[in-house]
This record gives C-alpha cells, sequence and structure tokens, in this order.
C-alpha cells in the first residue's frame, strides 16, 4: 500500500504551530495548540465552552485562540467551531485522522456516575431549596454549583460510606452541607446519630439561610480561612469539602486549614479547574508538602450556573491526610493574590445586549461588580444582560 506523501513537512508543521502558540502566549506552547488542533479534528468540540471542558483550558484564552485560528484561515469566523477547507487540509497534514468515534458514555459523559431514580425527589427538594440562595458576591470569586452537583456530592459521600462521618464544610455558598443532611435523612437510618455537619464561611448570609433550612440542624461559623483558626473542635473531623477561589494561594490556603482541622486518614473533597501544567505542579506540590496524598480525580464533576471562565465546570480532588504529619511550622501561607480578582486589571467596559449602551464597571464607578448592573438593568432599557466588550458571550 503507498501512502500519499503530506502536504507539509513535520518541521514546517511543528514551526507553524508554535507560531500559532507565540502569537496567543499560550503557557502549553505548540504542544497545548495541537491538542487544541485534534480536538477540532475529532469534531468533539462545537462550541469554545464545549472546547474549554475537553482541554480544560480557560475560556478566554481559547476565545483569543479562536480569534488567531480565524486570522489563519483555519476556522470559519461566526457561530460554531467550523474548519474552512484550509483548515481540515492542515488538520488531515498534521494528524491523518480518518474517523474519531466517540467512547464517552452518552449518559454520564465521563463522569461515571448518575443520579439513580432514588435520589430524583431528593434532587427537586434539593432544586427548590437552592433557588432560594443569596446571591453570589463575585469579590469573594461565589458562584452557584447546580443542584445536580449537590445531590451528586453527597451520594459519592455515601457510597465512600463517609456520608455519616463528622464533615466541614470550608465555605459553603453552594448548600452541599443541605444536600448531605438531606441525603442523610433518605439513606441513612441514623441520622440523627451521625457525626456533626459544620460550615464554615466568610459570608454571613449563607450561614444565617442555612442554618434557617436546616433549623440548627447543621453548625454554622463565620469564619475568614487567611484567620488561624480560633475555636478548636473538640474532636477533629473526619471529611473536609471546599471549593476555594481559583488562585494557588487560596487553594493552597483552603487545603491547609481544611488540614488543620481534621485528623490522620481523613478525606479531603476539593474542588478547583484542572490548570496548565505548571500551575497544577505547583499546587500539588503545596498540597503534599502540607500533609495530604493525592487518591482520585473526577475531570468536569462540578457543574456551575455561573463560572463562564472555566465552561460552568470544575474538577474534584480527593486526597487523604498522611499519617505522618509534617511539622506544623514548615509550611508557609501566602495571601497576595487570594481572589481571581487580584489577578485582573481593575474595571471593564460592559454592553447592554439591547440598546448597546456601554457602562464602566470597577472600583470607583457606579457599579463596582458586574452582578450589581445587573440587578439595576441598563439605565436606558431595563434589560439585564450586558456582554463585556472584548467578549462574544454575554453575562
Amino acid at each position: 500500500m503507498t501512502l500519499e506523501k503530506p502536504s507539509m513537512d513535520t518541521s514546517s508543521l511543528t514551526a507553524r504551530l508554535v507560531e500559532i502558540a507565540e502569537s496567543v502566549r499560550l503557557r502549553e506552547g505548540a504542544e497545548g495548540i495541537a491538542k487544541a488542533l485534534w480536538a477540532l479534528a475529532g469534531g468533539s468540540a462545537r462550541s469554545t465552552h464545549e472546547w474549554s471542558r475537553i482541554l480544560s483550558i480557560p475560556v478566554p484564552v481559547l476565545a483569543a485562540l479562536r480569534r488567531e485560528l480565524e486570522k489563519r484561515d483555519i476556522l470559519q469566523p461566526g457561530s460554531g467551531l467550523h474548519l474552512t477547507e484550509a483548515g481540515k487540509r492542515f488538520l488531515d497534514s498534521l494528524f491523518g485522522l480518518k474517523e474519531s468515534p466517540d467512547a464517552l458514555c452518552p449518559t454520564c459523559r465521563g463522569k461515571g456516575r448518575i443520579l439513580p431514580p432514588q435520589a430524583l425527589p431528593l434532587l427537586d427538594e434539593f432544586a427548590a431549596i437552592c433557588a432560594s440562595r443569596p446571591t453570589v458576591d463575585v469579590t469573594k470569586d461565589q458562584s452557584h454549583a447546580t443542584p445536580e452537583t449537590g445531590i451528586r456530592k453527597a451520594l459519592l459521600l455515601l457510597e465512600k460510606g463517609l456520608l455519616g462521618k463528622s464533615i466541614l464544610f470550608l465555605g459553603d455558598d453552594d448548600f452541599i452541607s443541605v444536600a448531605c443532611l438531606l441525603a442523610r435523612k433518605r439513606f441513612l437510618s441514623d441520622s440523627a446519630g451521625g457525626g456533626k455537619l459544620t460550615v464554615l464561611d466568610i459570608d454571613r448570609r449563607y450561614l444565617d439561610r442555612i442554618t434557617e433550612i436546616s433549623q440548627g440542624e447543621i453548625v454554622v461559623r463565620e469564619y475568614d480561612v487567611r484567620n488561624e483558626f480560633s475555636f478548636p473542635e473538640p474532636e477533629p473531623f473526619l471529611v473536609a469539602l471546599t471549593d476555594p477561589p481559583y488562585t494557588v494561594n487560596a487553594i493552597t490556603t483552603f487545603a491547609y486549614r481544611c488540614r488543620q482541622a481534621m485528623q490522620a486518614g481523613g478525606t479531603l473533597f476539593l474542588s478547583m479547574p484542572l490548570p496548565d501544567t505548571e500551575t497544577l505542579g505547583e499546587i500539588e506540590r503545596n498540597l503534599i508538602g502540607m500533609g495530604w496524598s493525592l487518591r482520585e480525580i473526577y475531570p468536569q464533576w462540578n457543574e456551575y450556573i455561573g463560572a463562564s471562565i472555566h465552561a460552568h465546570h470544575s474538577s474534584l480532588f480527593v486526597c487523604e491526610k498522611l499519617l505522618r504529619e509534617p511539622p506544623e511550622n514548615s509550611f508557609q501561607l501566602r495571601y497576595t493574590p487570594f481572589y481571581t480578582a487580584d489577578l485582573r486589571k481593575p474595571g471593564a467596559a460592559y454592553q447592554c445586549t439591547l440598546c448597546e449602551t456601554v457602562v464602566a464597571v470597577g472600583p470607583g464607578q457606579e457599579f463596582e461588580t458586574i452582578q450589581e448592573l445587573k440587578q439595576a438593568g441598563c439605565a436606558e432599557c431595563g434589560n439585564t444582560h450586558f456582554r463585556r466588550q472584548g467578549k462574544t458571550d454575554a453575562d
């Protein structure tokens, strides 16, 4: 059999990938561009958000890559991700792909879990409760997880025999503690004698609402993780769940506080997006350095109503506290930058999607956050949907 000669030699293909990577300043370099193009070649990515979920690369980065690929006549302008004829020839030279069968489970789409029929009434009850969650405070990186995510986490704890243990929720704007309480009452016969459910959060609004919903069955305390614990528990926790701001310092600090509150062998469920390789390596080194062993990763486990920068998803990391802990003073915490806003230039301009009025948002402006602008609505037409200038998706 005679093989067709590729339309471009290997060195030319590599050079073109390097050019694209340098144009968009992709940290993963030419190999990262190749992975992004592979998702397009196989047809698995039909939108920028799907592309982001597949690659675990933030949406804004891929939006910049898309614009670059359009300029190079690889992608067609417009909605969806569609290759040009030139783009098809380039990817054929790069990969030689003939067919890409979809091996993912069509039901769970790779999560490995579904919500069983017994949990559906629980989901309905929890979804009604979630509708009353306080509005998110974006300055604290709050973003509500979907009700399905809360029930899925509770069922994972049940599966691992941890739902009835003493559980710490370090930050809980998702009301995962409430989902666990409901699951205890539904699936455990001795829920009254189970371990304590405790929520520590910086936002008093969520604590008050959780107290009201649980009728005091969930212990709540106001707490900022940047402060040392001032209220040691009588007995260490066996389980901790946290979904911190997505910076290295915040992820490290939240994981460290969980370690301080837990007994040896305890389990941590840490939610965060899969970052680039260098950032992930730094986080893993911090986790190991403070006494956590990484046991499992559930990719794209969490789904959010917000968090559009990460395509509304994050992953779930399961860690176990080492029996032999490092010295207490052997790990140094850093608090700057802490929230993701600390990494961005302050201020932005948003355009009304209806009348196209442009509104400045940020420190010193009438509206300091996009949430405040959306609550007030456009002063010209009352519309509550806005598009950040330079983006294609509406907030």
